[in-house]
């Protein structure tokens, strides 16, 4: 029975003379230099527990392997999270945000608070009508973008709103979908 694993393309496990498994990453380059690619090959460093560099090694292949195969795991986190910050910071449509803004203003008196975190957009509405009415704050966690954030924080305004500011839920539907 092979105990052979497939590497994912860019990695390799190489066993040197002192008989120990280091995990590599090779990395091809292409430049005006070098038209037909350039080959980087780099070995994995570590802190050991006297605080010092060293190189990740291994006494069995399968430790090395499953060191690639953790390498990327966190590699392939790292870019699914660096693309949700992009789309977090991203606002692709400000003219509807800047709509959903006014209309949580119009019904709660508030400017809505939008904060943006490392992996969600909250909005929070202040806690009272313009006519002075108490009404609880909202928080929207699940949201990725901004734009989805205030979209949901403006229909919840809407179902909670003051009857003082109460109007025909044809009116609101013609405004959120302005």
């Amino acid at each position: 029975m092979s105990t052979r694993q497939t590497l994912p393309h860019g990695y390799a496990v190489v066993q040197l003379a002192d008989k120990q498994w280091y995990p590599l990453q090779v990395t091809r380059y292409y430049s005006g230099h070098y038209p037909d690619g350039d080959i980087r090959v780099s070995l994995f460093d570590e802190f050991n527990e006297n605080r010092e560099l060293v190189q990740v090694h291994y006494p069995r292949r399968d430790d090395a392997l499953r060191h690639v195969q953790q390498q990327l795991m966190s590699e392939e986190l790292y870019e699914q999270l660096k693309w949700q910050g992009v789309t977090i910071e991203s606002d692709v449509y400000p003219e509807r945000c800047a709509h959903y803004v006014a209309l949580i203003e119009e019904i709660t008196g508030h400017v809505p608070q939008v904060q943006r975190w490392s992996r969600e957009v909250n909005v929070h509405i202040g806690a009272s009508c313009s006519c002075g009415m108490t009404h609880f704050s909202y928080w929207d966690y699940s949201q990725v973008t901004i734009e989805d954030a205030l979209q949901r924080a403006a229909e919840y305004v809407y179902e909670h709103r003051c009857p003082c500011t109460a109007t025909t839920a044809h009116e609101y539907e013609q405004r959120l979908t302005a």
